[in-house]
Order: structure tokens, then C-alpha cells, then sequence
């Protein structure tokens, strides 16, 4: 009965410990997703300013062409920082089920740990009795 007991204790405390390293994935990629929503926002303000640059002035050739690149290179970036963004955010949520998952069986493990401490003091007390 001691074997039980402390198998489920050993578990309740594997639980606990893969339940902290996913909170602790979790904060990694919500720091990701933060660095991720920086850099859309700045590569948004780069495309907004040189949008707003060329108002009525007469440009040449060579400038509109790197203008058109950088802004194509510009956006290409944005698209692939915004299909990462949907990536971590998908990531962010399997982690969380993980740690809602990982969380469950813990509380499991520690009330069949306690179920076996309680049959074992009665089993113990039923002895002394007798």
C-alpha cells in the first residue's frame, strides 16, 4: 500500500514539473509573439512612411524601381511575420491544452495518493484494533 502511495505522489510531482516546463514554454512563445507583433508594426510604419513620401514630387525611374522592391521585399516580410504570428498563437493554444491536460492528471495523482493514505490509516487503525 506504501508503494501505491508514494508511485502516486511521484507522479503528482512529475505532473507538477511538466506543467511548470509548459508554463514556461508558454512564456517563451508569448515573448515571441510580442517580438512578432513588433516587427509587423514597424515593418507597417517602413511602408507607410515611404508610401507618404512620394506625394506630388516628380520621381525618377531608379527610385520609383528600389521604391517598388523595397516595398515588395517590405510586405513579403510582413506576410511571412503573420503567418509565424498564426503559427505561435496555434502553439501558444496546444501549449495551454497541455497544461490544462498536464494539470488534471496531477490533481488526479494527488487524490488517489490521498485515497491510499486514507485506506491504509484505516487499514492500519483496523489492526490496532484488533
Amino acid at each position: 500500500m506504501q508503494r501505491k502511495i508514494k508511485r502516486f505522489l511521484r507522479l503528482a510531482t512529475v505532473r507538477k514539473k511538466d506543467v511548470s516546463k509548459e508554463i514556461n514554454n508558454s512564456n517563451l512563445v508569448q515573448n515571441e509573439i510580442i517580438k512578432n507583433e513588433n516587427l509587423i508594426d514597424q515593418i507597417n510604419t517602413i511602408i507607410n512612411g515611404n508610401k507618404n513620401n512620394s506625394s506630388d514630387k516628380i520621381i525618377n525611374s531608379g527610385y520609383f524601381k528600389n521604391n517598388a522592391q523595397l516595398l515588395t521585399t517590405l510586405q513579403n516580410q510582413k506576410n511571412i511575420a503573420l503567418n509565424r504570428n498564426k503559427y505561435l498563437l496555434l502553439e501558444k493554444e496546444t501549449i495551454r491544452q497541455k497544461i490544462v491536460f498536464n494539470n488534471l492528471k496531477k490533481i488526479k495523482a494527488e487524490e488517489k495518493a490521498l485515497e491510499y493514505k486514507k485506506a491504509y490509516i484505516s487499514e492500519l487503525e483496523k489492526k490496532s484494533q484488533s
